[in-house]
């Protein structure tokens, strides 16, 4: 088996090769049509705008009697697909693409046409490569693959407008999670995807227990509708920006803004804000200030004496529950209550440290 160097076709050419029956979209190695409208018009999307995609990788067959070369695809069928549907007019781009939705290829302007068709694919050849070659190129790219994480299934599954949602605002606050929330090999990891989950689930039923199942059984009652999406989009804009403008910059990469202490303090400015549902919390919810502006002060200032707290090789007696429960098991209730119980506080006590 012979392997070409990497090689970039623009797409006019796979849609060439396709009209003129020397493209093969479904070997038997690769799956069916199984795309999603959604999937579909985020990969359109993602071209009209001059991102990358995954290259493709193709078996190459060379006739030598009609001289023509007929290409497999190893690797890449349902983008090639997508694409070529697409340019054929076969769908219209759905609410994933806010530019053109609504846009099927002949009602684009010309020079999105031509940008579309420019477009650069990244493919490597297999020539001449049996069934048995292909296989072993398959094992071998598995083999080092990292297996999927639970935030990755979850993206692979649901496809959904709660999804989709929750994807949007995390990418959205990416600077908030580089403050040291979330580290850059989590967010490659869609870590921040769970987090924002975790703070929809927070503004829809409280503070709860955590965990993946939980989150899990969030986007499966999301799945037929999420009708507060306006309403909690909104809500989370409000109390990250708060977070963004007033707190977290000033505690950058220290314990107390940690993914788990995050969660509870934007726990927390929901709760002073908006009132939150009881969830997991039961009787006794915390009071709420008035004034958000002056217990958003308090809470900057406490958070710093918190964070010195959460260092310290041994707490102040006062302290000692939290400090155990920021030290635990952060998803259990029994942490989660006690912290957000503080975070509550920090916001309306002038002080904590006496």
């Amino acid at each position: 088996m012979d392997q070409s160097s990497p090689e970039h076709y623009p797409v006019a050419d796979f849609i060439k090769w396709n009209n003129e029956k020397e493209l093969v979209l479904n070997p038997s190695f690769q799956r069916g049509p199984v795309w999603t409208t959604t999937a579909r018009t985020y990969l359109i999307d993602t071209i009209l705008h001059g991102y990358p995609i995954p290259k493709v990788l193709m078996r190459t067959h060379i006739d030598r009697t009609s001289h023509r070369i007929f290409r497999e695809v190893v690797d890449g069928q349902q983008r090639l697909r997508t694409i070529i549907d697409f340019a054929a007019g076969k769908f219209k781009l759905g609410i994933r693409s806010k530019g053109y939705r609504g846009a099927d290829y002949a009602s684009l302007p010309g020079e999105i046409q031509d940008k579309f068709l420019a477009y650069k694919i990244t493919a490597e050849q297999l020539i001449n490569a049996s069934d048995s070659d292909v296989l072993e190129v398959f094992a071998r790219i598995n083999s080092y693959a990292v297996p999927v994480n639970a935030a990755e299934l979850r993206n692979a599954k649901f496809d959904t407008e709660f999804s989709w949602s929750v994807q949007e605002k995390s990418r959205k606050w990416t600077d908030l999670w580089d403050l040291g929330i979330l580290g850059k090999r989590d967010q490659v990891r869609m870590i921040g995807y769970s987090l924002m989950a975790e703070m929809y689930g927070v503004l829809l039923q409280g503070v709860t227990d955590g965990g993946e199942d939980k989150i899990n059984r969030l986007y499966e009652r999301k799945k037929s509708h999420f009708t507060e999406q306006e309403v909690i989009e909104e809500r989370v804009d409000q109390i990250l920006s708060i977070m963004f403008d007033r707190i977290v910059p000033s505690l950058a990469n220290e314990p107390i803004v940690k993914r788990p202490q995050a969660l509870m303090i934007f726990a927390a400015l929901a709760h002073m804000k908006y009132g939150l549902p009881t969830g997991d919390i039961g009787d006794g919810m915390p009071d709420r200030s008035e004034d958000l502006n002056e217990a958003v002060d308090h809470l900057t200032a406490n958070l710093t004496f918190l964070n010195e707290v959460l260092k310290a090789e041994e707490p102040p007696r006062k302290f000692e529950r939290f400090y155990t429960a920021s030290k635990s098991s952060t998803q259990r209730i029994a942490s989660r209550r006690e912290r957000f119980k503080v975070f509550c506080e920090a916001l309306t006590a002038d002080t904590m440290e006496r």
